[in-house]
């Protein structure tokens, strides 16, 4: 893929808008949907202990150019700008939801399909974060597009990373195991493997100019309820709003919950001590 223009495209067909209804949310309550955004932005920060894994701290100290691939609402963008004020930042999503005032000079954002070629010159950028974006393509798009296009426009000696959940809840009642069985079977059914993450090693190291590179990888607990204290209820909330929001769209069809979920959810999640797993990948592009 080279530098070219996006498309015309349907930008409310990727899977995780589509599970997540995103389009009503973004129309009916944008306030809402930054919010959801938000609380998943600062839970992944708070079980990381930080922003990034990656060893950047030089890059992010000097003028240099950043991506943020499915950057939402920006909230990983603003806060890392303010963080670190001297790099350049762009952040790209398929859904218009950026935010419309009180944008840090040095941030750009652009609605942008990444399966279309990202409209930018070959080795531009120092470092580019990607994140919870492992249901938006399917395998083959893994395998073929995905991991090639974000190689072809980072610099030599530039990092990326991404971070990225199982679609599996540990620990699990029945409600949760029901809902879970669902959305992997809707995740099937349009060719998305929901556990790719387990693979993200493998097709980072199919890609020439990571091959000989070491690619480090970090694995953390997201919990969800009170018997992880606030970061679990937290979580929790976070969770059980998310699944009510997947069972108003076609995954409902699949588990058939006619029940309100609220209540049975939470008291699962705190009994069984229920958590899922998220990972991140990092690596250097070789010199």
């Amino acid at each position: 893929m080279g530098n070219h223009s996006s498309k015309t495209t349907n930008y409310y067909t990727c899977n995780y808008h589509v599970m997540f209804s995103s389009q009503k949310l973004i129309t009916k309550n944008k306030m809402d949907f930054d919010e959801r955004e938000h609380l998943g932005h600062v839970i992944i920060r708070e079980i990381f202990k930080k922003n990034f894994s990656s060893n950047v701290h030089d890059i992010l100290n000097r003028d240099t150019k950043i991506l943020d691939i499915g950057c939402g609402s920006g909230f990983w963008l603003t806060e890392m700008a303010a963080d670190f004020p001297k790099p350049s930042y762009v952040g790209v999503d398929m859904l218009p939801v950026f935010p419309t005032s009180t944008v840090p000079n040095n941030i750009t954002f652009k609605q942008l399909n990444l399966l279309e070629g990202l409209p930018f010159e070959d080795d531009t950028f120092d470092f580019i974060h990607m994140q919870f974006l492992a249901c938006d393509f399917t395998e083959l798009q893994w395998e073929t597009i995905v991991y090639k296009e974000l190689a072809r426009v980072l610099k030599p000696g530039g990092w990326l990373e991404i971070c990225d959940p199982e679609f599996e809840f540990y620990n699990s009642g029945p409600t949760a195991k029901q809902i879970n069985s669902a959305v992997c079977t809707y995740l099937r059914s349009r060719n998305v493997n929901p556990l790719i993450v387990q693979r993200h090693r493998s097709l980072i190291e199919s890609i020439p100019s990571f091959s000989s590179s070491i690619v480090y990888h970090e694995k953390r607990h997201f919990p969800l309820g009170p018997y992880a204290n606030k970061l679990g209820i937290l979580g929790g909330f976070l969770t059980v709003k998310c699944c009510k929001d997947i069972l108003l769209g076609p995954v409902g069809k699949i588990a058939k919950i006619n029940t309100d979920i609220n209540d049975i959810l939470t008291r699962e999640f705190d009994s069984h001590n229920t958590y899922f797993l998220v990972h991140r990948f990092y690596v250097q592009k070789k010199k």
